[in-house]
């Protein structure tokens, strides 16, 4: 596993990286504080062209007291758009246990304070397994000032030899200007979901 240190180096590695480039990006970091341990994520996307867009899924999970049960992941992504729902994909990254690859086609589609993306494909690590990740978010407005604030992840890895990888997270909350905060739930599945662990308590998130 990824050691404290060297998690918390990287962690700033992209902060800085994201305010050298200032406003050519999209950049929203969140953090949770939960019962399990700290879970830093954020996701930089850049726009290339209309079509075309290439974007970095940084994700520590660091355990209180327990290095050997952090949780990393590190994806960068190129996106063509086919129409204005469906985009292929293709990336490359790192996670436990290491390097992986993957090429896969998402479904999006946008609603008036909902949002709606599937995702599914074939990524190697160690082996290929079919990739499957769905993302929903709901933002309804709410007074003069807030939005609400409701956003499910789920992620699954299925190979020969079964469910090998697998999350979900959950985050409901409050939004006022660039920041939302709220309550967190993060589940992780490994090896059949024969190691789970979760992770539950309040998060921040700043939209840049």
């Amino acid at each position: 596993m990824m050691g404290r240190k060297t998690s918390i180096c990287i962690l700033f590695y992209f902060i800085l990286i994201a305010k050298v480039i200032g406003q050519e990006v999209n950049f929203a970091p969140d953090i949770v504080f939960g019962n399990r341990s700290v879970t830093y994520k954020h996701l930089i996307k850049y726009t290339v062209h209309p079509k075309l867009s290439v974007d970095n899924l940084t994700l520590f999970d660091t355990e209180y007291g327990n290095d050997d049960n952090n949780i990393y992941f590190i994806r960068n992504t190129i996106s063509y758009s086919l129409t204005r729902s469906i985009r292929v994909n293709t990336a490359i990254g790192i996670k436990n246990p290491g390097a992986f690859g993957t090429v896969s086609l998402s479904f999006i589609s946008k609603l008036p304070y909902f949002t709606f993306s599937y995702t599914g494909g074939s990524t190697y690590q160690n082996g290929f397994s079919l990739e499957q990740t769905i993302v929903t978010s709901y933002s309804p407005p709410f007074g003069n000032r807030y939005i609400g604030y409701i956003n499910l992840l789920v992620t699954g890895n299925i190979s020969n030899d079964g469910y090998t990888r697998g999350l979900q997270q959950l985050k409901i909350g409050v939004r006022k200007n660039q920041i939302t905060t709220g309550v967190a739930m993060n589940l992780d599945q490994f090896n059949n979901a024969k190691r789970t662990m979760t992770n539950v308590g309040v998060f921040l998130k700043y939209n840049f």
